[in-house]
């Protein structure tokens, strides 16, 4: 069995490392920090990256039972980790986005791990050796757990869902002992309980169930079944979530349980402010909410490595599709690179291939040249691991060798009409720079030379890089551009979707991005507040679901070009909505019949009927949505917008205090009359806090009217957290009550 417990707590932190400081006993010196953990707080925006490229060294005390194996996991470590037991040298582990396990083999009861880091970007671990578009960060920055083993214990489970015919399944779970002994495997959950009986022999096993009907996992049901295994009948070795369904991508699009499903989705890097990788487990869960429910995403791309435990979970808990991809950007590095990458593959399969929303593996570099040896060496090692997926390789290049199941593509090709602006002042080369028509997709047969299962997996991002607080101009070209593609992979039905770049602006090198070391190529910014773009996918949602009705306007006089108002495109899934301006009604709109987004599920509502010129009275509007007639959004503005309040929300009341550390967002909005937020206003919010703290200081930078931060939990006892949110005249109170979690132990 196992007793495995989460140890995120006593650690020690040297932010620097010299030989031999792994053999330290002594840590009253040293910072003392709960994990995740970032090597380097950093500030939001123009700051060196360079300051956590270097080595660090981790302490941790440990109370060992010598009588029983002991192991410990660590699920992401930036970027190597050398482990050592008692200042001995016991592995090393090169990669830092995938879970590794070191056995502490010791007759001690009292013993001292050390993990010294090396964060900086070498050129024999994958994504490094040569330039990328996104930040890695440094440290130990996932869970770490201790691991008790004797006797029985599960190694390598694999639930295999064979499907036999519609929801009719007749599933296998194959695992590995150590051990021989009797086992009951149990399968429950939608009325079904199934125990099977198994005889566990030393090496490979099968348990093979019965045929079974079940109810199918999807991202707008989500089914999960328990599986458990029993030593004899009560002792649980093993327990996890699994779910059933088929997914299959064709010639002809992507089929979901039989059924055609086409996919929209964005691509999304696990990056927040000024703790880079390093937050906790709630907020991996909120970004999958804020992705399907906020969004109406039914896709997510991990771009470009494998990303949390629980952010996996929680897609097959609330319904998303993932792409999930190795780590690596362009860059193919030499054999000892590749032999990394490989293990990387290995520890992602084995890792994650139970969870059922995860639909396709990605096994060739993002945008790398193609590489015959290496790409059949990762196709096929993802094939023996898992033969029940499809496999991936996402490419910029037209016909390139197709090695893959998906041929999974980077179509940069529409570019608004700029490349032919650009053409009349210099010549514009660029990668994804291809002469045709401009439509909003490649064809599939342009790309691959024939037809093929196939994926658009980037589009938009740096060809329109936009901040939140662009002119409104900017930010509905951002949208259409978003809108464009999108209905372009709908009209095509040998397209099986579309994953656009990206979902949240992220920190990047200071040879991309805008200087400041953002990416601002989100369709939200780095806090996950919504840009105009959003509303391009959240307006494609079932509205019984959820009504969407975000009007592409600040309403303003002089903000867009020749002081223009309209046309205002309303992105919403409303039957139809009703203008009023100055108080009296305008009328009803509805969708153009064959406009030019008439493939969308739900195409944008467009205003344009009315105009107002420079200096002619200029009043309130406000626009009503209807679903079968009845009211169930409304948006007003007001035209004479000034600083009205301050709104603040926290994202939770309650925190629990355990042995990591937790966090509540505070999101804190300046608004006008109408509770509208202010574009272009900046400076800052004061918190004052009494317990926690504040990530990135207390002073949070007011950014186009929206300031978030992050309040943690700190590891000293405390009942609440008391905030105080300052601006001006405004003052706002909050309170997070924090409960003490007993124990974050497991036995199986």
């Amino acid at each position: 069995m196992e007793r495995k417990q989460r140890i995120n707590d006593q650690w020690f932190f040297s932010d620097t490392y010299e030989k031999g400081r792994e053999q330290e006993t002594e840590l009253s010196r040293f910072e003392a920090v709960q994990l995740p953990h970032n090597t380097v707080r950093l500030p939001y925006q123009y700051f060196d990256e360079k300051r956590y490229q270097k080595e660090t060294c981790y302490f941790r005390k440990l109370q060992l039972n010598p009588s029983v194996r002991n192991v410990i996991r660590f699920e992401g470590v930036m970027a190597v980790a050398h482990v050592y037991l008692n200042g001995e040298y016991l592995m090393t582990h090169k990669g830092g986005y995938t879970p590794f396990e070191v056995e502490l083999s010791t007759l001690q009861e009292e013993n001292m791990v050390a993990v010294v880091v090396d964060s900086s970007e070498r050129a024999d671990v994958p994504p490094f050796g040569a330039a990328i578009d996104y930040l890695t960060y440094g440290g130990i920055y996932r869970d770490v757990f201790l691991i008790e083993r004797q006797g029985m214990f599960i190694e390598d489970p694999f639930f295999i869902t064979r499907n036999l015919h519609a929801n009719t399944y007749q599933p296998q779970l194959q695992f590995q002992l150590e051990t021989a002994g009797d086992l009951r495997v149990r399968l429950t959950g939608e009325d079904v309980q199934i125990d099977v009986d198994h005889v566990g022999v030393i090496g490979s096993n099968t348990v093979a169930f019965p045929e079974m009907t079940v109810a199918e996992w999807s991202p707008e049901c989500p089914h999960l079944y328990e599986l458990t295994i029993f030593e004899g009948t009560e002792v649980i070795l093993y327990q996890t979530k699994v779910g059933f369904r088929r997914a299959e991508f064709t010639k002809d699009g992507f089929y979901l349980n039989g059924e055609p499903y086409p996919i929209i989705g964005l691509n999304r890097h696990q990056d927040y402010p000024y703790v880079g990788y390093a937050m906790p487990e709630e907020w991996q869960v909120e970004d999958v909410r804020v992705l399907k429910e906020e969004l109406g995403l039914n896709m997510v791309r991990t771009s470009h490595y494998p990303q949390s435990p629980a952010f996996m979970a929680a897609c097959d808990e609330q319904g998303l599709l993932v792409f999930e991809e190795i780590p690596g950007w362009q860059h193919i590095g030499d054999e000892e690179w590749q032999a990394v990458l490989l293990q990387n593959i290995e520890e992602m399969v084995l890792r994650d291939r139970n969870h059922p929303s995860i639909v396709l593996w990605g096994v060739r570099v993002n945008e790398s040249d193609d590489h015959h040896d290496l790409y059949t060496k990762t196709n096929a090692l993802c094939r023996r691991l898992d033969p029940t997926r499809q496999t991936g390789g996402v490419r910029y290049l037209e016909k390139s060798e197709f090695l893959e199941d998906v041929y999974t593509m980077n179509d940069f090709s529409y570019d608004g009409g700029d490349t032919a602006r650009l053409k009349q002042e210099i010549e514009v080369a660029t990668y994804d720079n291809v002469q045709v028509e401009r439509r909003g997709l490649r064809t599939v047969e342009q790309v691959a030379g024939e037809n093929v299962p196939y994926l658009v997996t980037e589009y938009a991002g740096h060809m329109y890089p936009t901040k939140r607080f662009d002119q409104e101009e900017r930010l509905i070209e951002h949208a259409m551009r978003h809108a464009v593609v999108l209905n372009a992979a709908y009209e095509n039905p040998h397209i099986s979707g579309a994953v656009g770049w990206c979902a949240f602006d992220y920190h990047t090198h200071e040879n991309f991005g805008s200087g400041d070391r953002i990416c601002y190529h989100g369709v939200m910014d780095n806090f996950r507040v919504s840009k105009f773009a959003a509303s391009v996918y959240a307006s494609q949602q079932d509205p019984k679901q959820r009504p969407v009705m975000v009007p592409l306007t600040n309403w303003t006089r002089g903000d867009r070009n020749m002081a223009q108002s309209v046309p205002i495109y309303v992105f919403t899934n409303c039957d139809k909505i009703e203008v009023c301006y100055n108080g009296q009604s305008r009328g009803f709109y509805t969708r153009e019949e064959g406009g030019k987004f008439a493939h969308l599920p739900y195409p944008p509502i467009v205003l344009k009927e009315f105009n107002f010129l420079w200096g002619e009275p200029f009043g309130p509007l406000e626009i009503i949505g209807y679903l079968e007639e009845e009211v169930v959004a409304t948006k007003s503005y007001t035209n004479e917008p000034v600083i009205h309040d301050l709104e603040m929300t926290l994202s939770h009341h309650t925190l629990i205090q355990s042995d990591r550390w937790a966090a509540a967002k505070l999101t804190m909005k300046v608004v006008d009359q109408k509770g509208n937020l202010l574009p272009f206003l900046m400076g800052s919010v004061r918190i004052e806090n009494h317990g926690g703290e504040v990530l990135g200081g207390n002073e949070v930078p007011l950014i186009g009217g929206s300031a978030v931060c992050w309040i943690r939990t700190l590891p000293e006892e405390m009942d609440e957290i008391n905030i105080t949110a300052r601006y001006g005249s405004f003052e706002k109170h909050g309170i997070i009550h924090v409960i003490e979690q007993a124990s974050n132990m497991t036995e199986k």
